[in-house]
């Protein structure tokens, strides 16, 4: 690497890793948590266990941008619904494959899991139960200078946009870079491996398997673009929610990185004044959809992030050029920007039918359905109409349509 890389890494140690005296704020709130669930279990007689979690119990988190989870152990699934009794009552609801809790103790975001404990890992039923094994491994197999590098390789991911395992966001998530900065020894070896990444990098650090075959004849996930062996429970992917979009954005920044080094690479964008200032240079028409997020948030932006999906799917099946969008999230609302080029100026649009080879009985039915085609080479074309008159009204409508408050709770 580059003495400007170099330089870069440096500078991101200083900015982004956490000092002694950030430790201390966050762990005064973690721990003050922690005791006051323990004190709520004696008073309602509940056995229970409590151990920090993510990227505060391995030390990785980032300066300025620290969370704290909480799993706390039950010795059943029925048990795991007291929770509820144990954290702080302005804590919010939310919805994984359990209930779990959020909420924000001096301006840091707690979540509060529950979990079951096990004996044998074979028998467990709920990938979460797992969870707790991450921050022993990790701390494990960390030395200083791995907690560094892992800290600004997800700082990397955050400015890039390709951090976040949640299943609206599909991206990687902190174990999985943790896992990553560990195989490769550290964030420029990681760099100078994943230069040459291919959809379908197989990862496997204890390794548990001979070859991906073998892993994916367990694992499945055939289709992900990276398999990263959990080594705490190797029939699991680590990066089974990672997308091919976010592993493409990935490499892309990476390739960019090394090709021209700046510490921009590592600042998070304002997203808004972006998007507002690219709509003007490309002279696109910018529509701009704020939904208030309601219920357990996880499961709402999981059905906003799929209604948004058939937003595009729509418009685009309309005729209408979807030249970029974005959803911009905060703990609130979801707001979509979405940028449009040109809509159709024709009254109707080409569909094209099976070719003129078709057997008779289908070609048939085809016919019936569409009696006025015609061909062009060798295949059969139909004309469909478009029945809309106002494109920018039809838009607001779909948005609502698909994306709106409404729409999202009642589906």
């Amino acid at each position: 690497m580059s003495d400007k890389i170099n330089n870069i890494v440096e500078w991101a140690y200083k900015s982004f890793v956490p000092e002694e005296r950030d430790k201390s704020k966050i762990s005064k709130v973690a721990d003050k948590l922690k005791n006051f669930i323990l004190s709520k279990s004696k008073s309602l007689n509940t056995q229970i266990a409590v151990e920090f979690g993510g990227s505060y119990a391995k030390n990785t988190w980032i300066k300025k941008n620290s969370d704290v989870d909480i799993f706390v152990s039950f010795d059943s699934e029925k048990n795991t619904k007291l929770l509820e009794k144990l954290v702080p009552e302005k804590f919010q609801t939310e919805r994984g494959t359990r209930t779990y809790f959020r909420g924000q103790l001096a301006g840091i975001t707690v979540e509060v899991i529950p979990v079951v404990r096990f004996n044998d890992i074979a028998k467990v039923e709920n990938s979460i139960d797992l969870s707790i094994l991450h921050a022993a491994y990790i701390n494990s197999r960390m030395n200083e200078k791995l907690r560094k590098d892992t800290i600004i390789l997800k700082k990397f991911c955050k400015a890039n946009g390709c951090y976040g395992s949640e299943t609206y966001i599909h991206g990687f998530s902190g174990y999985s870079l943790e896992l990553l900065t560990i195989k490769y020894g550290g964030f420029k070896e990681l760099l100078q491996a994943a230069i040459s990444w291919l959809p379908g990098v197989f990862v496997d650090i204890e390794s548990n398997y001979p070859d991906v075959s073998k892993a994916i004849e367990t694992i499945g996930a055939r289709e992900s673009p990276l398999i990263l062996v959990d080594p705490t429970n190797p029939k699991r992917n680590v990066c089974g929610s990672l997308n091919i979009d976010n592993f493409a954005r990935f490499v892309f920044a990476i390739k960019r990185f090394v090709t021209s080094p700046s510490k921009e690479f590592f600042i998070e964008k304002n997203i808004i004044r972006d998007i507002i200032t690219n709509s003007k240079t490309h002279g696109t028409k910018l529509f701009r959809y704020t939904t208030e997020i309601k219920g357990p948030r996880d499961r709402f932006l999981s059905k906003y992030n799929k209604g948004l999906f058939r937003l595009i799917e729509c418009l685009k099946e309309n005729g209408i050029e979807v030249y970029a969008y974005k959803p911009a999230y905060s703990e609130k609302k979801a707001e979509l920007f979405l940028e449009t080029g040109s809509t159709p100026k024709t009254r109707t649009k080409k569909i094209y039918g099976p070719n003129v080879w078709l057997n008779l009985e289908n070609f048939q039915n085809f016919l019936k359905q569409h009696k006025e085609s015609y061909i062009e080479g060798e295949l059969t074309v139909y004309d469909k109409k478009y029945n809309i008159i106002n494109f920018n009204r039809f838009i607001e409508a779909k948005i609502k349509e698909y994306i709106g408050q409404n729409s999202i709770l009642k589906n």
